[in-house]
Parts: C-alpha cells; sequence; structure tokens
C-alpha cells in the first residue's frame, strides 16, 4: 500500500521494486534462467546497478514529496492561526508556561 507522503512503498523505497510472493507467480522466481558462476554474476551485477540506477532516485523523489507535503501543512497550519486572532480581556485565566523550569 502506497503511502500518501511519499507516494511509494516502504518496500520500494528499500528494495526499488515492488514485494510480490512467489505464490502470485505462476513462472520461476527472478532470476529465471539456471544459476550457475557466470549467470549468477551477470545477474547480481544488474541486481546491482538497478539498485544504483533507481533507488537513489525513487528516495529523492520521495522525500521531496515529503518535503511539499510539510510546507503544505505549514501554510495550513499559518492560514489557521492567522484567521483566528486571540484577544484575551482582563481577568481571563491563560496557562502560563516556563520552558527554562523544565530543563532545570
Amino acid at each position: 500500500m502506497k503511502q500518501d507522503t511519499t507516494q511509494a512503498t516502504p518496500f520500494e523505497l528499500v528494495y526499488s521494486r515492488t514485494a510480490t510472493l512467489p505464490v502470485k507467480k505462476e513462472i520461476n522466481t527472478y532470476p529465471a534462467e539456471p544459476i550457475t558462476e557466470e549467470n549468477f554474476q551477470k545477474t547480481l551485477l544488474r541486481r546491482t546497478y538497478d539498485l544504483i540506477e533507481t533507488l537513489e532516485n525513487k528516495q529523492r523523489k520521495a522525500a521531496d514529496n515529503i518535503q511539499k507535503l510539510q510546507e503544505k501543512q505549514k501554510k495550513r497550519h499559518n492560514n489557521q492561526l492567522l484567521d483566528k486572532p486571540v484577544e484575551f480581556q482582563i481577568g481571563d485565566k491563560v496557562l502560563l508556561h516556563h520552558t527554562k523550569a523544565e530543563k532545570q
């Protein structure tokens, strides 16, 4: 399930591909060709290059989506604060917060 913020699943951001269970496939899982030392090395190199090329792009895109949504949430929050000015009257009870007292 894709997350709204990153527009990708956590699995895609880690492994640069969608998760597929072998039960869902009727064909052999990756790699489909017989495994020999030469095929294994080629497959491993191909997968490594795929990860290097696509994974960084997906993670960068997810980070951009997170930043855009955070900015959008900040604007919405700030607009809500500006829409409702707080006016206190003499005698109103307010909560006084001392941050210096908490640190000590």
